[in-house]
């Protein structure tokens, strides 16, 4: 027979233990949800940040009392609840981020089939102006209408175009494909070259880069599925709100720690990267003028004899489609010089 002051020791060690077990499973849970805090910067909306974080404006709108959504200061500080903090170094190489498959605990698969297979829906965001746009045409090339509608959509905030690459907008249709048809939320695509700008060569200054995110989709399921393309850039940004997708001759990733105003943090050094953070403003709606400029050279007079009509598109085949030629710029209007002065009725004519 045991001993009772041994048995009651027993049952008092038991009751600890599963005390301290309980203790434990609150203190985990709680870390797995606990709030994160989430420095505004230039360009951020609430809409934004509730995307990048996967809640609800209203959480975030509750969780900090704000009355003005549309009006958010730069360097303060939101609170977003229920959001688990990423591990220290989880972000080094890996891209760091916490997508919704695994605050869930078990994956999600973002991909099904496209309500609207070759069909783009897309939003530039600084305008708010909405884009249907069929890319593939029957024979399975680029539309030259796409390329068209591409060239409106990624026009620079100053209203100038450039002719977007075919192969980009391909993949572009791809993605939309992967991902159900889901909408596009363009942040930038052409960007003239400017001297303050990080990168010298910006596939963003020739219409071969686009800075977009999908809806509904974390940015880091977008970026590993553009990883998969051949012979692109990808950069992803885990302070911003976008993807960065361009065409190349070589593959690269990249990876800016920055926040928009600061120099750029990429997780390895020499990276091919195509631009920073701060040369994106993002979301920002700006007044255009009436109607966009073209940023590229007019194109020159031809040769006598040479034959006239469209030109073809890049990367499409010469019996196929092609797209209307580019409407010349106007010639200047020739001004004849003034007459000379009439002699006064009683001067004497000259001999």
């Amino acid at each position: 027979m045991q001993n009772p002051t041994s048995m009651m020791c027993r049952r008092l060690a038991l009751r600890i233990a599963f005390a301290a077990s309980l203790a434990s499973a609150t203190a985990w849970t709680a870390a797995a949800a606990a709030d994160v805090q989430h420095v505004i910067a230039r360009g951020h909306t609430i809409e934004a940040i509730a995307h990048r974080y996967h809640v609800t404006v209203k959480a975030i709108v509750d969780a900090n009392h704000l009355k003005d959504t549309r009006h958010l200061k730069i360097g303060e500080t939101l609170i977003i609840p229920g959001v688990s903090a990423p591990k220290a170094g989880a972000g080094r190489g890996g891209g760091g981020g916490v997508t919704a498959a695994k605050t869930a605990g078990r994956p999600v698969s973002y991909a099904m089939r496209a309500k609207t297979p070759g069909v783009v829906h897309a939003t530039r965001l600084a305008t708010n102006e909405d884009f249907v746009v069929r890319v593939s045409s029957r024979r399975g090339h680029v539309a030259p209408t796409a390329l068209t509608s591409f060239e409106r959509i990624m026009r620079s905030t100053t209203g100038l175009t450039h002719p977007p690459d075919a192969r980009l907008i391909a993949l572009v249709g791809q993605v939309a494909n992967h991902f159900g048809s889901r909408k596009l939320e363009v942040i930038s695509g052409f960007r003239p070259y400017s001297p303050t700008q990080y990168t010298t060569h910006s596939n963003h200054n020739i219409g071969r880069a686009l800075d977009f995110r999908v809806v509904g989709v974390p940015n880091e399921v977008l970026r590993d599925y553009c990883k998969t393309f051949h012979n692109v850039g990808v950069g992803y940004y885990p302070n911003s709100t976008f993807v960065h997708l361009d065409v190349r001759d070589t593959s690269a990733t990249w990876i800016d720690f920055s926040r928009p105003g600061e120099p750029p943090r990429y997780n390895t050094p020499g990276v091919e990267a195509d631009e920073g953070t701060s040369d994106v403003s993002e979301e920002v709606v700006t007044p255009e003028s009436s109607a966009p400029r073209e940023a590229s050279i007019a194109p020159l007079a031809p040769l006598p004899g040479a034959p006239s009509g469209p030109a073809a598109v890049p990367g499409q085949p010469s019996s196929g489609p092609v797209a209307a030629p580019a409407a010349p710029s106007a010639s200047p209007i020739l001004v004849p010089p003034p007459p000379p002065p009439m002699p006064a009725p009683n001067a004497p004519a000259l001999r």
